[in-house]
Protein backbone atom coordinates (compact mmCIF):
# COMPACT_ATOMS: atom_id res chain seq x y z
CA UNK A 1 0.00 0.00 0.00
CA UNK A 2 1.41 3.40 -0.96
CA UNK A 3 2.02 5.81 1.89
CA UNK A 4 0.37 9.22 1.53
CA UNK A 5 2.81 12.04 0.80
CA UNK A 6 2.42 15.80 0.58
CA UNK A 7 4.16 18.63 -1.27
CA UNK A 8 3.95 21.82 0.77
CA UNK A 9 5.52 25.24 1.04
CA UNK A 10 6.39 25.36 4.74
CA UNK A 11 7.80 28.13 6.92
CA UNK A 12 11.02 27.50 8.83
CA UNK A 13 10.41 27.41 12.59
CA UNK A 14 14.06 26.83 13.54
CA UNK A 15 17.38 26.53 11.71
CA UNK A 16 19.95 26.02 14.44
CA UNK A 17 23.71 25.54 14.10
CA UNK A 18 24.65 22.56 16.28
CA UNK A 19 28.39 22.88 15.62
CA UNK A 20 30.90 21.71 13.00
CA UNK A 21 28.51 22.63 10.17
CA UNK A 22 25.67 20.46 11.50
CA UNK A 23 22.24 22.10 11.54
CA UNK A 24 18.76 21.21 12.76
CA UNK A 25 15.92 22.70 10.73
CA UNK A 26 12.26 22.44 11.77
CA UNK A 27 8.84 23.03 10.23
CA UNK A 28 5.21 22.37 11.14
CA UNK A 29 3.05 20.04 9.06
CA UNK A 30 0.55 17.88 10.90
CA UNK A 31 -0.06 15.84 7.75
CA UNK A 32 3.59 14.94 7.25
CA UNK A 33 4.18 14.45 10.97
CA UNK A 34 1.23 12.09 11.32
CA UNK A 35 2.30 9.95 8.36
CA UNK A 36 6.06 9.94 9.01
CA UNK A 37 7.79 6.70 9.99
CA UNK A 38 11.32 6.24 11.28
CA UNK A 39 13.68 5.76 8.36
CA UNK A 40 11.72 7.88 5.90
CA UNK A 41 12.93 11.12 4.35
CA UNK A 42 11.68 14.27 2.63
CA UNK A 43 12.87 16.17 -0.43
CA UNK A 44 13.57 19.83 0.35
CA UNK A 45 13.49 22.43 -2.43
CA UNK A 46 16.15 25.11 -2.02
CA UNK A 47 16.05 28.42 -3.91
CA UNK A 48 18.64 28.75 -6.72
CA UNK A 49 19.30 24.98 -6.64
CA UNK A 50 17.75 22.89 -9.44
CA UNK A 51 17.36 19.57 -7.63
CA UNK A 52 15.77 19.08 -4.24
CA UNK A 53 17.87 17.69 -1.41
CA UNK A 54 16.88 14.46 0.40
CA UNK A 55 17.02 14.74 4.19
CA UNK A 56 16.22 11.98 6.67
CA UNK A 57 13.51 12.85 9.15
CA UNK A 58 15.25 13.51 12.46
CA UNK A 59 12.39 14.06 14.88
CA UNK A 60 8.61 14.25 14.86
CA UNK A 61 6.02 15.55 17.30
CA UNK A 62 2.73 14.14 16.06
CA UNK A 63 0.71 16.29 18.48
CA UNK A 64 2.08 19.67 17.37
CA UNK A 65 2.99 18.63 13.83
CA UNK A 66 6.60 19.71 14.24
CA UNK A 67 9.07 17.89 11.98
CA UNK A 68 12.84 18.31 12.15
CA UNK A 69 15.75 17.41 9.90
CA UNK A 70 19.47 17.17 10.62
CA UNK A 71 21.87 18.18 7.85
CA UNK A 72 25.50 19.10 7.33
CA UNK A 73 26.77 21.87 5.11
CA UNK A 74 28.70 20.09 2.35
CA UNK A 75 27.91 22.06 -0.81
CA UNK A 76 26.00 24.91 -2.43
CA UNK A 77 22.53 23.64 -1.59
CA UNK A 78 23.08 23.00 2.09
CA UNK A 79 25.07 26.24 2.39
CA UNK A 80 22.08 28.20 1.09
CA UNK A 81 19.79 26.25 3.44
CA UNK A 82 22.04 27.04 6.42
CA UNK A 83 21.69 30.76 5.74
CA UNK A 84 17.90 30.73 5.64
CA UNK A 85 16.07 32.21 8.60
CA UNK A 86 12.91 31.58 10.62
CA UNK A 87 9.83 32.48 8.61
CA UNK A 88 11.36 31.81 5.20
CA UNK A 89 9.65 29.12 3.16
CA UNK A 90 10.93 25.79 1.83
CA UNK A 91 9.08 23.44 -0.47
CA UNK A 92 8.93 19.96 1.09
CA UNK A 93 7.82 16.70 -0.49
CA UNK A 94 7.27 13.80 1.87
CA UNK A 95 7.31 11.59 3.74
CA UNK A 96 9.04 9.36 1.20
CA UNK A 97 10.43 5.83 1.17
CA UNK A 98 9.91 2.86 3.44
CA UNK A 99 10.92 3.00 7.08
CA UNK A 100 12.41 0.56 9.59
CA UNK A 101 10.38 -2.58 10.41
CA UNK A 102 9.54 -2.69 14.10
CA UNK A 103 7.45 -5.86 14.20
CA UNK A 104 10.19 -8.20 15.40
CA UNK A 105 10.33 -10.55 18.38
CA UNK A 106 10.38 -8.51 21.59
CA UNK A 107 12.98 -10.90 23.04
CA UNK A 108 15.51 -9.38 20.66
CA UNK A 109 17.49 -6.36 21.80
CA UNK A 110 17.47 -3.41 19.38
CA UNK A 111 20.97 -2.19 18.58
CA UNK A 112 21.08 1.14 16.76
CA UNK A 113 24.28 2.20 14.97
CA UNK A 114 24.82 5.63 13.46
CA UNK A 115 27.34 8.17 12.34
CA UNK A 116 27.50 11.38 10.32
CA UNK A 117 24.13 12.71 9.20
CA UNK A 118 22.89 9.11 9.33
CA UNK A 119 22.43 9.68 13.05
CA UNK A 120 19.25 11.62 12.16
CA UNK A 121 17.54 8.47 10.92
CA UNK A 122 18.78 6.59 14.01
CA UNK A 123 17.47 9.26 16.40
CA UNK A 124 13.96 9.19 14.92
CA UNK A 125 14.06 5.40 15.27
CA UNK A 126 15.10 5.63 18.93
CA UNK A 127 12.33 8.15 19.49
CA UNK A 128 9.80 5.88 17.77
CA UNK A 129 10.77 2.81 19.78
CA UNK A 130 10.36 4.81 22.98
CA UNK A 131 6.89 5.90 21.90
CA UNK A 132 5.92 2.27 21.25
CA UNK A 133 6.57 1.63 24.96
CA UNK A 134 7.81 -1.87 24.22
CA UNK A 135 9.66 -3.83 26.88
CA UNK A 136 12.80 -4.02 24.72
CA UNK A 137 13.32 -0.25 25.07
CA UNK A 138 15.09 -0.77 28.41
CA UNK A 139 17.57 -3.28 27.01
CA UNK A 140 18.38 -1.54 23.74
CA UNK A 141 21.61 0.28 22.98
CA UNK A 142 22.94 2.90 20.59
CA UNK A 143 26.41 2.93 19.05
CA UNK A 144 27.33 6.47 18.02
CA UNK A 145 30.54 6.83 16.01
CA UNK A 146 32.22 10.10 15.01
CA UNK A 147 35.68 11.45 14.25
CA UNK A 148 35.83 13.78 17.27
CA UNK A 149 33.59 14.58 20.23
CA UNK A 150 32.50 17.91 18.68
CA UNK A 151 30.49 15.89 16.16
CA UNK A 152 28.33 14.27 18.88
CA UNK A 153 25.47 16.63 18.05
CA UNK A 154 22.69 14.27 19.19
CA UNK A 155 24.26 12.76 22.30
CA UNK A 156 22.21 14.69 24.87
CA UNK A 157 18.98 13.94 22.99
CA UNK A 158 19.70 10.21 23.10
CA UNK A 159 20.38 10.43 26.83
CA UNK A 160 17.10 12.26 27.44
CA UNK A 161 15.21 9.42 25.76
CA UNK A 162 16.89 7.00 28.16
CA UNK A 163 18.83 4.74 25.82
CA UNK A 164 22.19 3.21 26.71
CA UNK A 165 24.69 5.02 24.46
CA UNK A 166 28.15 3.75 23.51
CA UNK A 167 30.30 6.49 22.00
CA UNK A 168 33.38 6.02 19.87
CA UNK A 169 35.64 8.74 18.49
CA UNK A 170 38.43 8.14 16.03
CA UNK A 171 40.70 10.63 17.82
CA UNK A 172 39.87 9.29 21.29
CA UNK A 173 38.44 12.61 22.50
CA UNK A 174 35.43 10.84 24.06
CA UNK A 175 34.43 7.25 24.70
CA UNK A 176 36.08 4.38 22.88
CA UNK A 177 39.06 5.34 20.73
CA UNK A 178 38.65 3.89 17.27
CA UNK A 179 35.88 2.90 14.91
CA UNK A 180 32.38 2.31 16.21
CA UNK A 181 32.29 -0.96 14.26
CA UNK A 182 35.19 -2.34 16.31
CA UNK A 183 33.33 -1.53 19.51
CA UNK A 184 30.14 -3.04 18.14
CA UNK A 185 31.91 -6.24 17.11
CA UNK A 186 33.26 -6.67 20.64
CA UNK A 187 29.94 -6.16 22.40
CA UNK A 188 27.14 -7.30 20.08
CA UNK A 189 25.10 -10.25 21.31
CA UNK A 190 23.31 -12.93 19.34
CA UNK A 191 19.86 -11.95 20.62
CA UNK A 192 19.99 -8.58 18.85
CA UNK A 193 18.45 -6.84 15.88
CA UNK A 194 20.66 -4.21 14.24
CA UNK A 195 19.54 -0.93 12.68
CA UNK A 196 22.22 1.15 10.97
CA UNK A 197 22.56 4.38 9.02
CA UNK A 198 25.72 6.32 8.25
CA UNK A 199 28.74 6.54 5.97
CA UNK A 200 29.04 3.67 3.49
CA UNK A 201 32.34 2.24 4.90
CA UNK A 202 30.76 2.07 8.36
CA UNK A 203 27.62 0.38 7.08
CA UNK A 204 29.64 -2.15 5.10
CA UNK A 205 31.40 -3.22 8.28
CA UNK A 206 28.19 -3.36 10.30
CA UNK A 207 26.55 -5.47 7.59
CA UNK A 208 29.56 -7.78 7.63
CA UNK A 209 29.30 -8.17 11.41
CA UNK A 210 25.59 -8.96 11.18
CA UNK A 211 26.11 -11.57 8.47
CA UNK A 212 29.08 -13.19 10.23
CA UNK A 213 27.17 -13.51 13.48
CA UNK A 214 23.84 -14.38 11.82
CA UNK A 215 22.08 -11.40 13.34
CA UNK A 216 18.87 -9.88 11.96
CA UNK A 217 19.29 -6.32 10.78
CA UNK A 218 18.23 -3.40 8.62
CA UNK A 219 20.25 -0.65 6.95
CA UNK A 220 19.07 2.74 5.75
CA UNK A 221 21.09 3.59 2.64
CA UNK A 222 22.28 7.08 1.78
CA UNK A 223 22.37 7.68 -1.98
CA UNK A 224 22.25 10.73 -4.21
CA UNK A 225 18.68 11.32 -5.41
CA UNK A 226 17.13 13.56 -8.02
CA UNK A 227 13.38 12.93 -7.73
CA UNK A 228 12.84 10.94 -4.53
CA UNK A 229 9.96 8.92 -5.97
CA UNK A 230 11.64 6.40 -8.29
CA UNK A 231 11.05 8.15 -11.61
CA UNK A 232 14.64 9.08 -12.48
CA UNK A 233 16.11 5.70 -11.38
CA UNK A 234 19.32 7.44 -10.34
CA UNK A 235 19.60 5.74 -6.95
CA UNK A 236 19.50 2.09 -8.05
CA UNK A 237 21.30 -0.46 -5.85
CA UNK A 238 21.56 -4.23 -6.02
CA UNK A 239 19.28 -5.96 -3.52
CA UNK A 240 19.61 -9.71 -3.68
CA UNK A 241 19.40 -10.65 -7.38
CA UNK A 242 17.65 -7.49 -8.55
CA UNK A 243 18.17 -3.73 -8.65
CA UNK A 244 15.88 -1.51 -6.61
CA UNK A 245 15.46 2.21 -6.05
CA UNK A 246 16.71 3.51 -2.70
CA UNK A 247 14.12 6.30 -2.71
CA UNK A 248 11.07 4.18 -3.53
CA UNK A 249 11.91 0.63 -2.43
CA UNK A 250 14.05 1.80 0.50
CA UNK A 251 15.92 3.57 1.91
CA UNK A 252 15.67 0.78 4.51
CA UNK A 253 16.61 -2.73 3.38
CA UNK A 254 17.20 -6.09 5.02
CA UNK A 255 20.92 -6.37 5.76
CA UNK A 256 21.08 -9.94 4.46
CA UNK A 257 19.93 -8.83 1.00
CA UNK A 258 22.44 -6.02 0.54
CA UNK A 259 25.39 -6.49 -1.79
CA UNK A 260 28.17 -3.87 -1.69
Amino acid sequence: MDIKRWDYQLKIKENKNLGLNFYRISFVSKQIAYAAQAGQFCMLGIEKVFLRRPLSIYSVDKKTGRISFLYKVVGKGTDILANMREGEEVKILGPLGKGYPLDFNENLQPVLVGGGTGIASVYFLAESIKNLKKSFEKTGSIYYGVRTKKELVCLNEFKKIGWKVFVSTEDGSQGYKGYVTDLLNKQIKKDSVIYVCGPTPMMKKVIGIAKDKNILGYASLEEKMACGVGNCQGCAVKIGDVHKMVCKDGPVFDINLLIF
